[in-house]
C-alpha cells in the first residue's frame, strides 16, 4: 500500500509539473493564427494582424518582440482590439510604447475594451487623445475608408459597452448609432468591424451585411480541452460558445464571420492550459493554417 501510495504521488507530482510548464509555454510563446475571409464585393485582398488584450504585458523590452514578429507578417493594416491596459492601472505607458511602434509597421485601428471602458470610467483617462499620440487611430464608434490599389473597404470600430447601453431606447448611444449607420453601409461594401466583446454581438450581427467582426476579450476559454473547447470566458460563462476562432455566425460560408483572438496576456492566475497567447493573421482569398513562433 505504502509503495502504491509513493508512485501514486510521483505520477500526480510529474503530472502537475507538466502542467505547469505548459502554461508557462502557452503564456509566453506567441501562436500566429491565420485565417482565411471571402470578399466576394469588390475583390480587394487584404493582409492584417489583430492584436488584443495585451493587458500591459510585454514581450521584449517595450514590446519590441512583438512588434518585430508583427513586422514579419508584412500587414496592409493592424486591428487592435481592445484591453491593452489593465483596469485599475491608469498608467498608459506600455499601451503607447507598443502603439507607436505598431503604427511604424502599418495603419493601425483600435477599438476600447472592457478595461480601458472602466479606467476612463474611473481616472478620466482621455484614450482617444493617448491613442491617436502615437499614430494609431481609436476608432470609438466610428468608421474609416481603407484603400489599397484602389479598392476599398470599411473599417468600423465599436467601443466596448454594457449590455443594457446598446438595448436602450435612446437612439443617441453611440454604439447603437454606429451599428445602425455600418450595418446599412455593409449592403454594398466589404466591412470589417472591431469589437471587443463577441458575445454581445454575434446574435446582432446575424441580421446583417457585415463581412467580419474581429474581435478578443475571451483570452481562447483560459484552457482548451480536446473535443470540448475553451473551459471558461468572461461574461459567457463555462464552455462559452464563442471562445476563440473562426465563425461562420449565421451558419453560411458566405455570410458573417466572426475572428475571436485568444489574445495576449490574462488577468487571472490561472495559466492557459492548450491555449497559447497569440496573434490573427487575416487574409482575402488565402488558404487558412497554422503555425507556431517562439520569443
Amino acid at each position: 500500500m505504502k509503495k502504491f501510495s509513493i508512485i501514486l504521488g510521483a505520477i500526480i507530482l510529474v503530472l502537475f509539473v507538466t502542467l505547469v510548464i505548459w502554461g508557462v509555454y502557452c503564456d509566453n510563446t506567441i501562436a500566429i493564427t491565420n485565417y482565411c475571409v471571402n470578399n466576394t464585393k469588390n475583390d480587394t485582398k487584404l493582409k492584417f494582424v489583430v492584436i488584443t488584450d495585451l493587458h500591459n504585458k510585454e514581450y521584449g523590452e517595450k514590446n519590441a518582440d512583438l512588434a518585430e514578429l508583427v513586422k514579419e507578417q508584412n500587414p496592409d493594416f493592424i486591428a487592435v482590439c481592445g484591453d491593452m491596459v489593465n483596469r485599475g492601472d491608469p498608467d498608459t505607458t506600455k499601451m503607447k510604447d507598443v502603439l507607436k511602434k505598431l503604427a511604424d509597421i502599418a495603419p493601425t485601428y483600435c477599438c476600447l475594451g472592457n478595461h480601458e471602458r472602466d479606467n476612463a470610467a474611473k481616472f478620466g483617462t482621455d484614450f482617444k487623445s493617448e491613442t491617436n499620440s502615437t499614430g494609431a487611430v481609436l476608432l470609438d464608434n466610428e468608421y474609416i475608408k481603407f484603400t489599397k490599389n484602389g479598392k476599398s473597404v470599411l473599417i468600423g470600430g465599436m467601443s466596448d459597452y454594457p449590455y443594457y447601453e446598446f438595448y436602450t431606447p435612446d437612439d443617441d448611444v453611440p454604439s447603437r448609432t454606429l451599428w445602425e449607420e455600418f450595418a446599412e453601409k455593409a449592403k454594398n461594401n466589404f466591412t470589417i468591424l472591431l469589437h471587443h466583446q463577441p458575445e454581445y454581438i454575434a446574435e446582432d450581427a446575424k441580421k446583417t451585411d457585415i463581412d467580419l467582426i474581429v474581435c478578443g476579450h475571451t483570452h481562447g476559454g483560459q484552457i482548451q480541452l480536446p473535443f470540448i473547447g475553451g473551459v471558461i470566458a468572461p461574461n459567457q460563462g463555462l464552455f462559452p460558445k464563442y471562445d476563440k476562432g473562426e465563425f461562420d455566425l449565421d451558419g453560411t460560408n458566405d455570410g458573417t464571420k466572426m475572428i475571436v483572438c485568444a489574445g495576449l496576456s490574462n488577468t487571472v492566475f490561472i495559466p492557459r492550459i492548450n491555449n497559447q497567447v497569440e496573434i490573427a493573421v487575416s487574409y482575402t482569398h488565402l488558404r487558412a493554417h497554422e503555425t507556431l513562433m517562439n520569443l
